[in-house]
């Protein structure tokens, strides 16, 4: 790790000077065109001076490495001088025709956004790269890991447990208020709602309906709230009956061991009868209940005016004195709470039904060979229409890129990743150079 840090501060270091090579390899690269031109240098003086001093002046041998060399070093020169001309101008002199990428930038970046918008992205290419797509394909494909599944859901449990927090708000509360008093307004009173209880009532819902309220007044009945609440009301009566002037019975209800033995006699037959209801069909209580709302129902399906009357009334009563509200708010808290647990919580039942819907309910869409056609034909088609509109974003992407940056950055980027290569021109030259300078020589000694 410690000699790792110099190289990274080296190589922030060489973004910021124009013509650096960030990457390490390529800075060893880098001197391989200058390394050639040097040897033909060396091997030019060396071989010119050797042929005017030294045992092996005026050898033919040497006198055609000299003009390898010398051939060397000019295809060297004039490949430095080409490379270098791209990016600066050679020795900093202003020559005509150098510096080609600063001069040029502008008609480069042009060409570079016609290039790529025109041709390599055009419309009719990326229209032919849609036409071998298949979305739906990929669709399936891709939901086949369960963990594009859970990706899939999880927008849609956000989204569900925001709807969540929004069932306590008030106005929320006030709405299901108002259409809870609105229902009961325009529930019909009249022969119809008559045949429709007489149908309820003959109906399995009705018989269930019975037992699970006469299985919860059983209940209430062996409860010890219930024969407190008996004998507050044995109480009332004694004492509305001492205040009509009647003193025996009173006298005789408000002794204690009376009212225990009447309320705990009560509590239990009630317990007994309501139980014994809940299970025979033919029991007296449930027969006696069962007769009574039918014949309120024949009353209403033979529009007797004054059943209608006492319905109606009752629908009043029920409106004036009706506060839905703290029920709906603790219902809605509730339901709330319930659809929170179930959303975060792995072990819940809704955030696995979600997902497996969703999962299930895209792939089984997509099993449909003609669905599927369409499916896709609708995806290119949408995909290529926004592409032609909007297409001349991608050029103008490209050329927002490199309108960013400033020229030495521009040169410095580009000499990064093809400076290598280019090097290796030069090298190319020097040795392209001498090949050529032995050839040539041999011809003219051949030829005399």
């Amino acid at each position: 790790m410690g000699r790792r840090a110099p190289e990274t501060q080296a190589g922030h270091a060489d973004k910021r000077r124009p013509g650096s090579h960030p990457a390490s390899g390529h800075a060893r690269r880098s001197h391989v065109g200058t390394v050639s031109l040097l040897l033909a240098v060396a091997g030019a003086v060396v071989c010119r001076v050797a042929l005017r001093t030294g045992p092996w002046a005026g050898a033919a041998w040497l006198q055609l490495a000299a003009a390898g060399f010398d051939a060397a070093l000019v295809g060297g020169i004039a490949d430095w001088f080409a490379v270098t001309a791209l990016f600066r101008h050679p020795l900093g002199l202003p020559i005509p025709r150098t510096a080609i990428l600063p001069r040029r930038r502008d008609r480069i970046v042009e060409g570079i956004v016609t290039m790529v918008e025109q041709e390599w992205l055009s419309p009719d290419v990326l229209s032919a790269q849609l036409a071998r797509f298949a979305p739906s394909a990929f669709v399936v494909e891709w939901l086949r890991d369960p963990a594009h599944g859970e990706r899939l859901a999880a927008p849609l449990r956000d989204l569900l447990g925001a709807l969540a927090r929004v069932l306590t708000e008030a106005e929320v509360v006030v709405f299901l208020d108002r259409a809870l008093q609105r229902g009961l307004r325009e529930v019909p009173i009249d022969a119809s709602a008559g045949r429709w209880l007489s149908r309820v009532l003959a109906s399995e819902p009705a018989a269930t309906a019975f037992q699970t309220l006469a299985l919860a007044l059983a209940n209430f009945a062996e409860r010890p709230d219930a024969a407190a609440t008996v004998r507050t009301w044995l109480e009332r009566a004694a004492h509305a009956l001492r205040q009509g002037g009647k003193w025996w019975v009173p006298l005789f209800l408000r002794r204690p061991i009376v009212q225990r033995k009447i309320v705990e006699a009560a509590c239990a037959y009630a317990s007994i009868e309501l139980r014994q209801a809940a299970i025979e069909p033919h029991h007296p209580l449930r027969r006696a209940l069962f007769d009574v709302l039918e014949r309120f129902a024949a009353r209403l399906a033979n529009g007797d005016t004054t059943t209608l009357g006492h319905v109606e009334q009752l629908r009043q009563a029920l409106l004036e004195s009706l506060d839905a509200r703290p029920i709906i708010t603790d219902l809605l808290m509730q339901l709330r709470q319930q659809l929170e647990e179930d959303l975060v919580s792995p072990e819940g039942s809704l955030s696995p039904f979600i997902e497996r819907q969703l999962r299930s309910g895209i792939v089984d869409a997509l099993q449909e060979p003609q669905r599927r056609a369409v499916i896709d034909q609708w995806v290119r088609t949408t995909i290529d229409d926004l592409l032609r509109r909007h297409h001349h974003y991608i050029g103008l992407t490209v050329r927002e890129n490199l309108d960013a940056l400033d020229t030495a950055t521009l040169i410095a980027q580009i000499e990064a990743r093809v400076g290598a290569d280019l090097q290796f021109i030069r090298l190319n030259g020097a040795v392209v150079g001498g090949l050529v300078g032995l050839v040539l020589a041999l011809v003219h000694r051949v030829l005399g």
